[in-house]
């Protein structure tokens, strides 16, 4: 259930990721190295499995709202960080840092 919760909470912090769990989960949680148990595989394809265009921007929505407002409060509540590292925007020190496969993917997206 660890892992698990680890990739929701990944896609309410990291738009790359959630993007591409949204999109393909079982691809995702692949190329990210996640050995999930057989229940959570389970669950989490029940859940985020054969999702419709209409639900995944749904969700998608759902999590960016989520985002937003994770990130504002740590913004607000992290001064001396901010003093430090800057500004804290998505994808940061939140995240699980992509493998390095796909840095090389985002590096020419972004």
């Amino acid at each position: 259930m660890e892992l698990l919760i680890t990739l929701i909470g990944n896609a309410a912090v990291d738009p790359n990721f959630r993007e591409r769990f949204l999109a393909k989960p079982d691809d995702t949680i692949e190329k990210y190295g996640f050995r999930l148990t057989k229940a959570d595989h389970e669950m989490m394809m029940d859940v985020f499995g054969d999702l419709t265009d209409t639900q995944r921007k749904e969700l998608d929505q759902v999590f960016s709202t989520l985002q937003d407002k994770l990130y504002a409060r740590v913004n607000a509540k992290t001064k001396s960080m901010l003093e430090v590292m800057g500004r804290c925007t998505p994808p940061c020190h939140w995240s699980i840092y992509p493998p390095a496969s796909l840095m090389t993917e985002l590096k020419k997206v972004g």
